[in-house]
């Protein structure tokens, strides 16, 4: 399901999936595509900032959109400004232990997520940079197929690094993200304020290490999934070869929900690695584990996910 775009495989833990028994649970297909669907955008960072090889932060315009699902790419070298539009598509496999991020009675299963994107990417005065989205994702489980679900998203940001700040980039965003199942029958409708900064720190030609903090807050429907996010974030990227890259990323956030008194501390560690055969072709690995720990302990969950895919991004 990576997308080689602002994000590294297309910015948050999360509301109930189950419903806890003395003696079972009964998973939510509903609430379980929510939760899914918010792990995947857990695990990627909410801005990227390339860097040329002097340390300067380049735009994003050499990544195409993304589906919000695996972080931010960066080629970490100077080079020309790219096109500021981009179309990309992609498709991937995975695997995790937990399909439904219950507490108990894990399973299991594989599913295939498929993607498209365009994305633009302007840039409006000198520090200040823009980006505008569009993506449709799908995810198709191989053994629970009642939790099929097709994520629609599309929004846009300003990403502006103002010189006496040191470096330090302030960002903003508004993304709409609405789920239909697998009937196409609204599952949730999301609007996202964000606010951010992070900072990035050129360790030579070829790697950089970001830090940055997030605060997010929605409006939702259904109201029980609505929630508010603050969260840090931590990266470090690097060329390995010519044609190989690889991110590392930590991203751990408070959720608080809007409709009960449930608060939530959520960590995600992610690594993925990216192989380019062509400038517009590329191969991608993925793995990732998150951690969820709530004051209601029936929502608390352990799980590992990984995969595989190939893409690619025609920029214009």
């Amino acid at each position: 399901m990576t997308s080689p775009s602002v994000t590294v495989f297309c910015v948050v833990c999360f509301l109930a999936l189950v419903r806890v028994a003395p003696a079972q649970q009964a998973v939510s297909p509903s609430n379980s595509a929510i939760e899914q669907s918010r792990l995947f955008r857990q695990s990627s960072a909410p801005a990227s900032t390339a860097v040329s090889a002097d340390g300067m932060a380049l735009a994003d315009s050499e990544s195409s959109s993304s589906d919000d699902s695996f972080g931010d790419q960066v080629i970490l070298k100077s080079q020309p400004r790219m096109p500021t539009f981009a179309i990309s598509a992609d498709a991937s496999i995975f695997y995790t232990n937990n399909v439904a991020l219950t507490r108990r009675g894990q399973i299991d299963d594989s599913f295939l997520v498929a993607h498209v994107g365009g994305n633009w990417t302007p840039r409006i005065a000198a520090g200040l940079d823009g980006q505008f989205g569009v993506s449709v994702a799908t995810f198709r489980y191989n053994d629970t197929s009642a939790l099929d679900f097709t994520n629609l998203s599309f929004g846009g940001g300003l990403y502006w690094t103002p010189v006496k700040l040191g470096g330090i980039t302030l960002f903003s965003r508004y993304d709409f993200i609405e789920l239909l199942n697998r009937d196409s029958d609204e599952i949730l409708q999301d609007h996202e304020f964000t606010l951010g900064a992070q900072k990035v720190f050129a360790l030579g030609r070829s790697h950089s290490f970001t830090v940055g903090a997030i605060g997010m807050a929605g409006i939702t429907s259904p109201k029980s999934a609505q929630r508010n996010q603050a969260g840090v974030f931590v990266g470090y990227r690097a060329l390995l070869t010519r044609a190989l890259e690889m991110e590392l990323l930590y991203r751990g956030a408070f959720f608080s929900y809007s409709d009960s008194s449930r608060d939530d501390f959520n960590q995600v560690v992610s690594l993925s690695l990216r192989y380019h055969f062509t400038p517009w072709a590329e191969a991608n690995a993925f793995l990732s584990y998150g951690d969820n720990r709530s004051d209601q302990s029936a929502f608390d969950y352990r799980v590992l996910t990984t995969g595989a895919g190939v893409g690619a991004t025609v920029r214009f």
